[in-house]
Parts: structure tokens; C-alpha cells; sequence
């Protein structure tokens, strides 16, 4: 059997060898050699290739495991590291590409000059690849690990990496007994699907969903089965998709009834959405799509239309909007017209859709959010075939968090199952956020789950960019149409280049009442535009609007306010003024739609995009921290803003991070529990480490602060918490350590001492040194003792041997040594060993081997007997020779065999030869078959 990785046939396979290695699912062993070659393999069935994945990272930690514990062997190509997994091959295969690049360099800045000429796929895995061990660093250790370290050790995983991708795991035996339960539970009997077509319907869909890293509801999967014909129990009697078809596809059904289409619409209880035929909508309709209304011409409302007319560029954007949109009944598609606020975006999907789709119907999931209720669309059946899904700021459904996986691969799905289809998904997004997910994953992008799956998304689109403004051919061609209303007129005498659908919606004139805005209508405006890009929603509650006012008044300015400031002055915000919304607009529900609790506010989406500019490097007010914490209308909000303070380091705000722990998001707490610790606020740091979120290594952490201030006796008492919380060890390695620092050696060995009786084999070690140097060898002997008997770690009585042996006490050494095989750990022997020799320190490799020798351990035995045989004990030499193939290590007779052909004895060689053939290896077979001796 070859295994990737070994050039040769193994002498053993292993499976599930935990204690000896980390990555322990197939552990492979090859001792034909002058020594031993080891692989170990994790396998996944899928791994995906980001920082957030938890196969990635845990196969990553082990990998940082494995080069703690045979680094020398892995950077001399004595010990690789393999990965078998059957998906997503995209990344895989560019890891194994970049393994295999790695490999062919002689050092990390070699490797680093080569990777940008392998290209942007191997290069976003090896960002993966640094993000994810610098994370593990960073965990293992009390501060963010160098950027040189995080490479070198990226790199030295990379360079030993044997990547093996495997075909889909097989049915398991199990499979005859799963079909019986579908046949029997689940399936419906007039279905005409059989179980095991139903079974593979099921794993094309794990294997579909499970890289994009979507999240699958039970409603999700039930309509994904009957779309494809299978009929479930329990199914409610909705029709069917072939009926939804044979409807619309019969002559004349663009004709149907109103009557037949409202019932069709309220049959549907509990819509999250409205749904329309296009065609019977009014014009002042665009506006419940969100189609900004129009300055005011200072002419009477009933002598003008709800909207002014379109300035259509047949030849430009227009054409390219309207043929992409026409197209739609070819099959289904995802359009998304990209452009900045207020530039006509959504009028100009509004009006696509009446010239080319107006027999179909329009879906607009708003309430009571946005990702909830297209969710709700998506799986309670409301989209038939010929629908228009409306996503207007289409960012708001595929970037809200907690939302964003299900979203994207409930979106995916409705794309890709032509059974579903003809629909369009018509959206329109600001160039920033599409930029965001049309790019290249930036740094950090992995820690909201499922943003890969957008990315995904995003690859499905149709795009096409809005212009920021007419140009002058346009403007030309449009001039009888302009003149034909007084909006336009008015549009265009005052719009700046060409820019009239921005001066239609009002921007400059609201651009304007912001920049003269001053007091308390100042501060509410700059609480709600730095609220809207720390990621709060679109709508603000009254209260969190007055609570984040507060701090953007300055102490002169305060106290010339009276006491109903707020309320004048977001009445003056909420004016209009020539018929167009101020600055921030009152949220009114649609009938049937339930009312908040307290009035709800808008923000106008100029000043929106405005503040992502203006506001950009200026922090946030504390009272933006409070307000989040208090008066969030949605905990998705409040986390959103939580995320934000963090980003911002703000300290301020416990209040916010404990009612962001409070709904499941620990890390934030974590992270300021942190914060608090660097800033020396330790006591508070504990009373929320106790209180909030009990853990070991935030003990440890908080510990080696203490003691590197000089608070030795809370750093003692918070390392002593730590060890009886997790067993974690951190706190008292790094006051031991600052101790020695300074000299207190007696405070550090007390420390030590603890330490050891405990279990740390690192502590036992240098007690066991400290003792020995002092010339207390008997205690010194009775630490490393304890420590090997009661806690099982040999590295305090092999430090112990190796200070004797470079002593001069050999004897001593050699009785330490046999101390240590004798309680079985003749393999820590052995390495150490190996390691000793590669140093030149041959005594203390002697030593070693010797110990492991007495046991029989097959590879001391066969260093043994090669050293024998070089110092011309020919005989003992082949007795440990056979004593090693008689153990397994066929290797060690066909190294006698080579030694002995070097010295020209070639009848002893061929001799040895056939022994070790006969005992299993394989090299000298292919030795004897070269000289002809065996056939």
C-alpha cells in the first residue's frame, strides 16, 4: 500500500494515535533508513479554507502542535504533515499547490519573493493560512505573535504539507436501513421518488450547501425536495410548482382577474411581503418601493404626476437595464444596478420592470426587517414563477449579521432550481458595499459566517454601474421632456453637472440643512449618521436618538439649551421644507404591519453616505456606547454597534459588552476584559471574569499583568484560580519567569515547586536544574522522580541526565536514563537522543540510546548495533541487529549489511541482506534483486 506522502511502503499504519501525535487520524511509519519517517494525516470530509472554518483551525493547531513536538524532525524532512479531505477541491488544490511551491524554496523570504507570481488563489490561501496561525499565536500566548514568527511557522507547516484529496466518501453500510426509514416516515406514498433517489437528492444538497457555509432550515429543505417531485408527509396542500406553471403558461393568464390575484396574494397568511401584478400598479406606487419623491416646483399638488417624468438613455444605461430585465423570462436572474445615493438607482429598476415585465408579479420583503421577511418570502412558497424579488439597498438583506448565511444560500438555491423559476432578483447597492463583495476577501472578512457564501452570491450577479449624471448628449436629447414638467426645468437650471436625479431627491438642499444645522439638531444628526456607519440599522428609536445626542454637545453649548431641546429640535429635522423630507423622516408601518412601540427614524441616505466620508476618522461619542446598550431596536443592531466600540477601543461602554455577552456574543467581552487588563484595571477585570465568563486563560492572562506590575501576591493568588479553573499554567510560567528577571530566585523556586506538585513539566524541569546547580542532587533527583512517577512527564529526569552527563557522571546519567525507560518512555529516549547526536553531544546520546537499548526499543537497538559494529564488535553488533528485526525495525540489519559491503565484507552484506529481506524490508530485497542473489 503507498501512502501520499512516503516514498516507500510503511512498515505501519496507525489509526487514532492521539497520545503520541496530533493530527491522529492515520499516523503511516517508515523505518527503512538511517531513521525513522513518519506522516501523520488528518482526514475531513470537507475543510474549508478560512480563518473562521473550525475543521481549518483545529487542523491548524494541531499542525502548530506537531512542529512544538518534532519541529528538527519536520524542518529535516523526517516528519510530514498530511491532510486528506474530499472538498470544497478549489481550496484544496490551491493548497496543495502552495504546499508543494513551498516545498521547492530553501527559506521563508525565498518563498515569500515567489508567491505573487503564483497567483490571486494561492495567495488568499496563504493569507488564510498566516491569519489563522497568527490567531493560534495569539491564544497560546499573552500578546499578538511578530509577523516574522507567524510566517516562519506558516511556512514550515506549508513546506511539510501533503495535501490529498479524496473522491466522495462512499454510502455507509447504514445506508439500506436510512432508505427503509425515509420509505417508511417520511416519504408520502403517492410520491414518485423512491428512497434512494431521495437519498442522494439529500447529500447533493449538504454537499451544495456545506462549503458555502449556509445554514439549512427544515422549511428550506422540504421545498428544495418538492420542487424536485418528492412528496413528504405532512406536506400542507399547497399547489404544486408544475401547477404554479401550467397557470401562468396557459394563453391568456396575463389576463387574469383581479379577483383570481388577490386571492392568489391572501390566501398566504402571515406575508411578510406585499405582492402585486406590475402592470395594475400606480405610479405613485414607486414610492412604496422606495423611489425618492421629488423636490417641489412650488406649484399645486394636483396639477403634477406623484413622480415627473423619466429621462430614459435608451442607448446608455437604460437599454443595458431594460434587455438584462427582459431577459428574465429566459430563465432566472440576479441583476444589480450599482451606483451612489440618490443618482436614480431605484427609478429606473421601478421603471425596467413596468416596460418589460408587466404581467408579472412584484414581491418587496420589508417588515418586520428586512432579512427576516425575505427569508419568510423565500420559504413560505410566496414567489411563484414570473415574480420580481425587489431588493432595494440590497446590502440590508445580504450584510445583515446573524442573517447573512441563510440569506445568501436561500437566494442560491432559489436561482439555480429552474423548477422555481422564471424570477428576477432586482437590487440596487452603493459601490462601497459591492465593492465589499464582489472583491477579494479583505483581512477580517471570515469573522461574520457566511460571508463567503455572498461572495458566492455575488459571482451569480448581473451588474451594471449607474452614472453619477447626464451627460450633455443626454441632457440634449431630453430637452422637450424637460421643458414638459417643472421639476425638471427647475432640475436642470440649478442641478450642478448634470447631476438632476440627485437635486430631484433633494440632496443638495439636504446636504445644505445638515451643514447649517447647528445645537442640539446638529447633535442628533451626527448621532444618527455615526449610529448608520457603526452599523445600526436604518431605523433609530426616539430614545436612542436622545441618549446619543447627549454627548455630541459641547459643556458651553449644553447649558445654553432649554429643557425640551431634543424635542424642538428633531421636530425641526423632521420638517419639510418645499415638499421634500428633511434631513430625517418619521417610519410609518403599512396597514396590517405591526406599530412600534416608539416612534422609529430615518436617516436620509445622502447624509448616510455623507458620514462614511466626512465622519469617517472622527470616534464616536461615549453616549453612541450607551445608547446601544439601552435603546438598540433590535439586538442584531446592538451587537452591530458592539462590534463598532470595539473597533474604536473603546473602554467606556461595559454596558454594551455585557448585553452583547448577554445574546451570545462572548468574544466581545473577552476582548474587553482584555482591554481592561492592558490598562491595569485588574480588580474589575476579575470581578467580570468571575461573574460573566469563567476561564482559565483569561485568569492566566490577568495573572501575568499582575505580576509583571509588581502585584506578586494577586498574581499568585489569580494563577492558583487559574490552575483549579482549567489547569492552565500561563500565570504561573510568566510570574516564575519575571521573578527570575529580577533576581528572586527563592520567590520563583516556591512558585516552581507548586507548580511541579501540580503537574507542569516545565516547572519540574527547572526545579530539578535549580536544585542540581545549588548541589542539592538528592532533591534534585526526587523532583524529577515525582514528577515522571506521579505525573507521568520524563523531561525533568532527561534534563537531570543531560546536566550529569555533561558533569561528567555518565554513570549517574545512565542510571536517570534507565530510571526513564523503565516507566516506558524509552520513545522520548530515543528522540532525545536523535536530538543529542544532531548537536555532536555523542555521550549524552550514548546515554540515552543505551537506556532504550535495555528495553529493546527497536530503533536504540539498531543504533546500538551499528556503533558496535563501527568499533568492531562485529558479533554484538548483529545480535542487537537481529534483537531490532525481531521488534519490527527490519532496517537495522540491512544498515549492518550496507556497513559491511562499505568495508568490502560482501558475503557478511549479502548475508545480513537475506536476513532482513526475510524479516520484511524492502530495501534489501531491492538489494539482493540488484546483485542478482534473489530472484
Amino acid at each position: 500500500m503507498q501512502v501520499p506522502g512516503l516514498d516507500v511502503v510503511p512498515d505501519s499504519v496507525c489509526l487514532q494515535k492521539a497520545d503520541d501525535f496530533p493530527l491522529d487520524d492515520v499516523v503511516v511509519l517508515n523505518r527503512q533508513g538511517p531513521y525513522e519517517l513518519a506522516v501523520q494525516r488528518q482526514v475531513k470530509r470537507t475543510l474549508e479554507i478560512v480563518p473562521s472554518s473550525g475543521p481549518w483551525r483545529k487542523t491548524l493547531g494541531q499542525c502548530l502542535a506537531s512542529l512544538e513536538s518534532f519541529g528538527d524532525e519536520i524542518d529535516d524532512d523526517r516528519h510530514r504533515l498530511g491532510l486528506t479531505a474530499s472538498g470544497p477541491t478549489t481550496g484544496l488544490e490551491a493548497l496543495r499547490e502552495l504546499a508543494a511551491s513551498a516545498a521547492a524554496q530553501k527559506s521563508v523570504a525565498d518563498f515569500l519573493q515567489e508567491l505573487p507570481r503564483l497567483g490571486q488563489s494561492y495567495h488568499r490561501v496563504w493569507k488564510h493560512l498566516t491569519q489563522t496561525v497568527s490567531d493560534l499565536l495569539t491564544e497560546s500566548k499573552a500578546n499578538a505573535p511578530e509577523q516574522e514568527l507567524v510566517h516562519r511557522s506558516a511556512y514550515r507547516i506549508a513546506r511539510r504539507l501533503v495535501v490529498q484529496i479524496e473522491p466522495t466518501e462512499q454510502i455507509s453500510p447504514r445506508y439500506p436501513a436510512l432508505c427503509a426509514a425515509l420509505q417508511e416516515r417520511v416519504l408520502h406514498a403517492d410520491t414518485g421518488v423512491d428512497a434512494a433517489g431521495v437519498f442522494r437528492m439529500v447529500e447533493e444538497l449538504a454537499q451544495e450547501w456545506g462549503p458555502r457555509g449556509g445554514a439549512i432550515d427544515a422549511a428550506m429543505l422540504r421545498n428544495r425536495l418538492r420542487a424536485k417531485g418528492v412528496a413528504l408527509r405532512g406536506d400542507p396542500p399547497a399547489r404544486s410548482v408544475a401547477v404554479v406553471r401550467q397557470r401562468v403558461e396557459q394563453p391568456g393568464a396575463d389576463t387574469l382577474t383581479q379577483a383570481a390575484q388577490v386571492l392568489t396574494v391572501t390566501s398566504r397568511t402571515g406575508r411578510s411581503a406585499w405582492s402585486d401584478v406590475i402592470g395594475e400598479l400606480k405610479p405613485s406606487d414607486a414610492l412604496r418601493l422606495e423611489v425618492h419623491p421629488a423636490v417641489d416646483a412650488d406649484v399645486g399638488s394636483g396639477e403634477l404626476a406623484a413622480l415627473p417624468p423619466y429621462i430614459a438613455r435608451p442607448e446608455g444605461l437604460d437599454g443595458r437595464l431594460r434587455r438584462m430585465v427582459a431577459q428574465s423570462v429566459n430563465g432566472s436572474r440576479l441583476v444589480m444596478v450599482v451606483g451612489g445615493s440618490s443618482t436614480g438607482k431605484t427609478r429606473a429598476c421601478w421603471e425596467a420592470v413596468r416596460a418589460e415585465l408587466s404581467s408579472w408579479r412584484i414581491v418587496h420583503p420589508l417588515a418586520p426587517d428586512r432579512p427576516a421577511a425575505l427569508l419568510r418570502a423565500l420559504q413560505d412558497d410566496v414567489l411563484e414563477p414570473r415574480t420580481v424579488l425587489w431588493l432595494n439597498e440590497a446590502q440590508l438583506y445580504f450584510l445583515a449579521k446573524d442573517y447573512t448565511a441563510q440569506v445568501s444560500s436561500a437566494l442560491q438555491a432559489l436561482l439555480t432550481d429552474n423548477q422555481r423559476g422564471p424570477v428576477l432578483v432586482l437590487g440596487t447597492m452603493w459601490p462601497t458595499y459591492w465593492n465589499h463583495l464582489a472583491d477579494d476577501p479583505a483581512e477580517g472578512d471570515e469573522l461574520h459566517d457566511g460571508l463567503g457564501a455572498v461572495h458566492q452570491l455575488a459571482d451569480l450577479a448581473l451588474t451594471i454601474t449607474m452614472p453619477h449624471a447626464f451627460n450633455a448628449r443626454e441632457l440634449a436629447d431630453a430637452a422637450p421632456l424637460v421643458a414638459s414638467d417643472p421639476r425638471l426645468r427647475l432640475a436642470r437650471s440649478r442641478a450642478a453637472n448634470g447631476r438632476i436625479a440627485q437635486f430631484l431627491a433633494g440632496a443638495p438642499h439636504l446636504v445644505r440643512r445638515y451643514e447649517q444645522s447647528d445645537g442640539g439638531a446638529r447633535a442628533i444628526l451626527h448621532a444618527a449618521m455615526d449610529a448608520r456607519r457603526c452599523g445600526h440599522g436604518p431605523l433609530l428609536t426616539e430614545e436612542f436618538l436622545r441618549t446619543a445626542a447627549e454627548g455630541y454637545i459641547d459643556e458651553a453649548a449644553w447649558h445654553a439649551l432649554d429643557e425640551g431641546w431634543f424635542t424642538s429640535s428633531l421636530a425641526e429635522l423632521l420638517k419639510p421644507r418645499r415638499k421634500l423630507p428633511g434631513p430625517l423622516t418619521r417610519y410609518r408601518p403599512r396597514p396590517g404591519e405591526p406599530s412600534p412601540e416608539s416612534p422609529l427614524y430615518q436617516l436620509a441616505d445622502i447624509l448616510h453616505e455623507k458620514s462614511r466620508t466626512n465622519r469617517k476618522r472622527k470616534p464616536p461619542a461615549s453616549s453612541l456606547w450607551a445608547a446601544a446598550a439601552a435603546h438598540s431596536r433590535t439586538d442584531t443592531d446592538m451587537r452591530e454597534l458592539a462590534e463598532a466600540a470595539r473597533t474604536h477601543q473603546a473602554v467606556d461602554c461595559e454596558a454594551l459588552y455585557l448585553r452583547a455577552a448577554s445574546t451570545g456574543d462572548a468574544s466581545l467581552l473577552t476582548w474587553f476584559i482584555r482591554r481592561l487588563i492592558a490598562l491595569g484595571q485588574f480588580r474589575r477585570a476579575e470581578e467580570l471574569i468571575e461573574e460573566r465568563c469563567l476561564s482559565g486563560l483569561l485568569l492566566g492572562e490577568l495573572s501575568a499583568a499582575a505580576g509583571l506590575s509588581g502585584r506578586y501576591g494577586d498574581s499568585e493568588r489569580l494563577a492558583h484560580r487559574a490552575f483549579a479553573v482549567s489547569g492552565d499554567r500561563y500565570g504561573h510560567r510568566r510570574l516564575s519567569h519575571h521573578l527570575l528577571s529580577l533576581g528572586m530566585r527563592g520567590d520563583a523556586a516556591r512558585l516552581y515547586s507548586w507548580a511541579a506538585g501540580h503537574g507542569d513539566p516545565s516547572a519540574a524541569r527547572w526545579l530539578a536544574g535549580h536544585y542540581e546547580t545549588q548541589g542539592d542532587r538528592i532533591t534534585a533527583e526526587r523532583v524529577a522522580c515525582a514528577a515522571l512517577t506521579q505525573h507521568g512527564s520524563p523531561a525533568a529526569l532527561l534534563a537531570l541526565a543531560q546536566i550529569r552527563v555533561a558533569a561528567g557522571e555518565v554513570t549517574d546519567a545512565v542510571r536517570l536514563s534507565q530510571i526513564i525507560a523503565d516507566h516506558g518512555h524509552a520513545d522520548r529516549l530515543v528522540a532525545h537522543a536523535r536530538e543529542r547526536s544532531q548537536h555532536r553531544d555523542h555521550a549524552a546520546a550514548l546515554c540515552f540510546y543505551g537506556a532504550a537499548a535495555a528495553v529493546e526499543h527497536p530503533k536504540a537497538l539498531e543504533w546500538m548495533s551499528w556503533r558496535c559494529d563501527g568499533q568492531g564488535d562485529h558479533r554484538r553488533a548483529e545480535d542487537l541487529a537481529h534483537a531490532a528485526a525481531a521488534r519490527g525495525n527490519s532496517h537495522a540489519l540491512h544498515g549492518l549489511a550496507i556497513l559491511r559491503s562499505a568495508k568490502g565484507h560482501l558475503q557478511d552484506a549479502e548475508r545480513l541482506n537475506r536476513a532482513a529481506a526475510h524479516a520484511g524490508s524492502l530495501s534489501a530485497r531491492a538489494w539482493l534483486v540488484r546483485r542478482r542473489l534473489l530472484a
